[in-house]
Parts: structure tokens; C-alpha cells; sequence
């Protein structure tokens, strides 16, 4: 999987003052799938995955300490506004370690999807809040409870995770579902797949096969999901 994006959103929240974005704020949160089956040939490929994640983890971390300790910015204003929730973002950050250290494979699509979706909706203010939450029940009564108590606007989940293969080439099948707090009901049910093709970017293939179709997976899916939010979202 690609590194991380939050150095890269930290930049951007300090290039952002100054600039209005072209989104009205909003709330998603995404939540991680529980399983997902994948032929037997792809079980290698787990392991990397996972210790890869684990890593970028602790690599961002440690970019997140760098830049708050660095006196590059220490002359820029907003930069010395943003440095003290920058702090705290990484009091937060250190906080999912145990979490961060039972992540599963099948849960880089809900983790790549938040960073996709920051990347594309947070570029300048004002910003939207995008989280990734944990597994729960996804039946209605569930989405809108949690919509409701957590004061989130969308609501993300994945079902039907699974492998298959289309003229001897592997492909990864999902589901992707879209809850909207405004119009109280799901708006979007959509199965895409991923492939194997690297496409250079934040679309990169992974150094595995199964990692080429995790991100292909998230990119099938976000661009549905993106072109649905940016509609409703869009500032007049």
C-alpha cells in the first residue's frame, strides 16, 4: 500500500489559511469490514500487508514528532496556529497503537478510504471530519443509530468482500454502501472490483498481488462514493 497521506495533510492544513474550499462541511465515518474471503493463492501476501501497515504507522509518527519539532516553520504564523492542535493530533495518533497493532488485511480498504477521502475533500477550509471507525452491525437500525449519536452526516461500510477470478486473473469484488443523515436512507449500493493494474500515484500497486487489489478495490469504490458527495456537498 501507498505510505501514509498525514504529513501530506499537515501541509496542506498549513498552505490552507487564506483559501476557501470548494465543499461545506460535513462528517463521514467509514467503518472497517469484519472479513473478507480471498483464494488460498493470495494467503502469502497477508503477512506483508500487515507488517507493512504496522510500520507506516510508526513512520508517521515519527514524521508527525519531526514536524512539530521543527524550526523550519517557526517564523510562519499559521504555522505556530496549527502546531498546537498538531500536538494533540499526535497524543491521538499514538493512542491507536493497540489498535493499530490488530489491524487485518481486509481493513485497508476502510483505512486507505479515509485517507482518500481527506485528501480529496480537506485540501482547503473549511475542513470536513473523516474517521475510520470500528467493525460494528450494519443493518439500518445500526447505521442510523450510529449517524445519529455520533453527529455524522455519511456513513461508509463495505460487504461481500471476496476474490474471484475473470479470465485467469485475479479480481477483488465489494460491495460499498452509503448511508446520507439528510435524506435518511442509504443512498448507494454498489459493487465494484478491483484489479492487478498499477496506475501510478496514489493508485500504485503494492509489492503484492493482493495489495494491487486492495487498492484498486478503494479506488473503484471511493470514485463512486466521491462523485456522490461532492455533488450534495458542493458549495453554491
Amino acid at each position: 500500500m501507498k505510505k501514509l497521506f498525514t504529513i501530506l495533510l499537515l501541509s496542506l492544513g498549513l498552505m490552507s489559511y487564506g483559501h476557501m474550499g470548494r465543499f461545506n462541511p460535513f462528517k463521514i465515518i467509514v467503518i472497517k469490514p469484519d472479513t473478507a474471503i480471498i483464494d488460498k493463492s493470495l494467503f502469502a501476501d497477508i503477512d506483508s500487508i500487515q507488517s507493512d501497515y504496522i510500520k507506516r504507522y510508526y513512520n508517521t509518527v515519527k514524521e508527525m514528532e519531526e514536524l512539530i519539532n521543527s524550526k523550519y516553520f517557526e517564523n510562519d504564523t499559521s504555522f505556530r496556529m496549527r502546531k498546537e492542535q498538531m500536538k494533540v493530533d499526535l497524543v491521538n495518533v499514538k493512542a491507536l497503537e493497540p489498535e493499530k497493532k490488530q489491524f487485518k488485511f481486509y481493513q485497508a480498504l476502510s483505512a486507505y478510504s479515509t485517507e482518500v477521502y481527506n485528501f480529496y475533500f480537506n485540501e482547503y477550509e473549511p475542513f470536513s471530519t473523516i474517521i475510520e471507525s470500528p467493525n460494528q452491525k450494519t443493518d439500518v437500525i445500526s447505521i442510523i443509530t450510529l449517524a445519529d449519536s455520533a453527529k455524522a452526516d455519511f456513513v461508509i461500510y463495505f460487504s461481500n468482500i471476496h476474490t474471484e477470478l475473470i479470465y485467469d486473473s485475479p479480481v477483488l469484488k465489494l460491495t460499498t454502501s452509503l448511508y446520507s443523515k439528510r435524506e435518511k436512507k442509504i443512498i448507494l449500493v454498489k459493487e465494484t472490483e478491483g484489479d492487478t493494474t498499477s496506475r501510478g500515484d496514489m493508485w500504485t500497486c503494492g509489492g503484492t498481488t493482493l495489495s494491487c487489489l486492495l487498492i484498486n478495490g478503494v479506488r473503484t469504490s471511493t470514485d463512486e462514493v466521491t462523485r456522490i458527495i461532492a455533488k450534495k456537498q458542493m458549495r453554491k
